[in-house]
Formats: C-alpha cells, sequence, structure tokens
C-alpha cells in the first residue's frame, strides 16, 4: 500500500509540470473560482485539502465526499463586498458498494450595473453572473486511500457577453489512523474555456494544492495546513507558492470554534491600520443531531470582510 500511496502522490507532483508545459505565465481569468466556499472552510482559512467526511468537497478535493452521510445537502450563503451575493447547494447519494456521488450547484450575482453609450448616455442596466455546475464521484480502499474526482461546467455572463468552460477536479486523501493524520493532494480547475466573452479565450484558475490535518493527542484541536500554487499565473510569492493555516477547537460534541489564515490576505493590502487583518478568518459551528449551522467571518483588510453562513440537512 505504501509504494501505491508513494506513486499517487509522485502523480500529482508531477502533474503541475505537465500542465505548465508549454504554458506561459500572466494571469488567468474565471476569478470566482477562487472564492473560499462553504462557512467551515472559510473560517479555517480555506485549509480543506486534506478534511474528510465533508460535502464541501466539491469546492476543494472530491475524496472529501467519502463518509459524507447519505441524502445529505447543504447550503451556504455569501455576503460579498457592495451588493454581490453568492450561493452554494451540494448533495450526496451514497452508492452502496459504488461510492459516493456528489452534486454542487455554485452561483454569483453582481447586482444591478448601470449601462452607458460612449458619451455617457444612460442605456438601462444589466446583471453580471457566474455560474458553476459540479458532479463528482469518490470511493476508498480500504488500505485509508480515498480518491474523487469532479467535473465542472463553468458560465460567466456580462451584459449579453458569455464565456463558458469545463474543468476537472481530482484529488486523493490518505488516512493514517493511528496518528490521526490526514494527508490530501489534488488539482483544481484543470480545463479550458470552451467560447470567449468577445475574440480571446481566458485561463482558468488552475491550482495544484497539498494538504494536511492532524488532530492533536493531548488538545481538542485539530489544525489544517494547506500549501497551494496557481499554476498558470505569475505571483511574488516565493516559488509562487501560497499557504493556509486553519483550526477547529473542539468545545463540546455541538459546538465547535475556528480560526484561520490565507497567505494571499498578503495581496489585499494597501498601506492602512486595517491591513494587520487581512487573510484573518473566524468562526464557529453548531451541531444538533443531523442538522448543523455555520458560520465563517473573512477578512480583506481595508477592503472590508465577509460573512459566510452555511446550513447543512439530511435530505
Amino acid at each position: 500500500m505504501k509504494k501505491r500511496f508513494v506513486f499517487i502522490i509522485s502523480s500529482f507532483l508531477l502533474l503541475p509540470s505537465v500542465v505548465l508545459w508549454g504554458s506561459s505565465g500572466g494571469q488567468s481569468g474565471f476569478d470566482f473560482l477562487r472564492i473560499e466556499q462553504g462557512a467551515k472552510a472559510v473560517s479555517m482559512g480555506g485549509a480543506f485539502m486534506a478534511q474528510i467526511a465533508d460535502l464541501y468537497g466539491l469546492a476543494y478535493n472530491p475524496a472529501s465526499l467519502v463518509g459524507v452521510k447519505d441524502l445529505e445537502s447543504t447550503f451556504t450563503y455569501l455576503n460579498h463586498f457592495l451588493d454581490i451575493k453568492s450561493g452554494f447547494i451540494g448533495f450526496n447519494k451514497v452508492m452502496p458498494n459504488a461510492g459516493h456521488l456528489g452534486i454542487g450547484i455554485f452561483y454569483m450575482n453582481y447586482g444591478g450595473i448601470r449601462r452607458t453609450d460612449i458619451v455617457g448616455n444612460d442605456q438601462g442596466s444589466f446583471n453580471p453572473g457566474d455560474f458553476v455546475v459540479n458532479a463528482a464521484y469518490a470511493n476508498s480502499l480500504s488500505s485509508g486511500l480515498r480518491y474523487g474526482v469532479a467535473i465542472k461546467y463553468i458560465q460567466s455572463k456580462i451584459d449579453q457577453y458569455t464565456s463558458n468552460a469545463v474543468a476537472l477536479d481530482v484529488g486523493a486523501i490518505y488516512r493514517i489512523e493511528s496518528q490521526d493524520l490526514n494527508i490530501g493532494v489534488g488539482i483544481s480547475n484543470l480545463g479550458t474555456a470552451i467560447t470567449a466573452f468577445i475574440d480571446e479565450r481566458e485561463k482558468l484558475p488552475t491550482s495544484f494544492r497539498l494538504g494536511v490535518s492532524k488532530q492533536l493527542a493531548h488538545l481538542p484541536l485539530c489544525l489544517n495546513l494547506d500549501v497551494f500554487r496557481f499554476l498558470h499565473e505569475e505571483s511574488d510569492q516565493f516559488l509562487g507558492l501560497y499557504w493556509a493555516l486553519g483550526g477547529e477547537f473542539t468545545i463540546s460534541q455541538s459546538l465547535f470554534l475556528r480560526w484561520g489564515y490565507n497567505s494571499r490576505g498578503s495581496e489585499e493590502k494597501v498601506g492602512t491600520d486595517s491591513d494587520r487583518f487581512a487573510g484573518v478568518s473566524l468562526g464557529f459551528g453548531i451541531r444538533l443531531k443531523n442538522y448543523s449551522i455555520d458560520y465563517g467571518y473573512s477578512s480583506f483588510g481595508a477592503l472590508g470582510s465577509m460573512n459566510t453562513f452555511t446550513v447543512t440537512v439530511p435530505f
């Protein structure tokens, strides 16, 4: 089993080199695909690659679906800056002896924007928006290895202009029960635009991520650490690598406190006193039988903050 796990990890480590071969730097489009999903993940800085048994594997690592209850559903609402709003709906179906099937739908609405002609005359308004449909499959081996794959259809619309794309997420999680340790690895948004807004097809924000999750032995704290890189983009970070660190304190079987930090916050600083909080996140979770309510707060420094609410229920 160890040889098989080493082979899988090695394959993922080599995959970014294959993707980057012949590609150029610069910036990719479809920025909304970078938004952290789910209040639990948000409050932990997005350090979620090695999280197991969670429906938000649909947004991070499809292998996380293994262990999610049959017919479990989740709903998230996110209040952005200005009047931008977004939401996520996820659903999991356990197929006996055949794995898990997950469906996720993400949307973003930017509110009404005034349309003008070239000289500034009012031409009414329009509502730009983004939309993603995600279908995932996950399963596990008796050895503790969980794996998953997801296919995405992506659409971004600005007035009468629309760009469509298709993408693939692939991930694996290896659990070491004796150490209460998870190791996760995956690549997200590996795909291409199939139609352009006008002429040029934008690249997707393809990212490679490696994560670990460790439950401490003598403290009710689970620590998550992710290291990730956007493959087609230039960055001031060392080797282009970002990192996210998050933790969850178990206060009781019904109450959880969370905190996190994402190093992407360093790129949101504009030189004000509020910058010290950029990238910081906090939150909590409440569990009542089969129901859960999660809240996540994330700071973007002087730009403002976001509040995320998630409800997870049996269908």
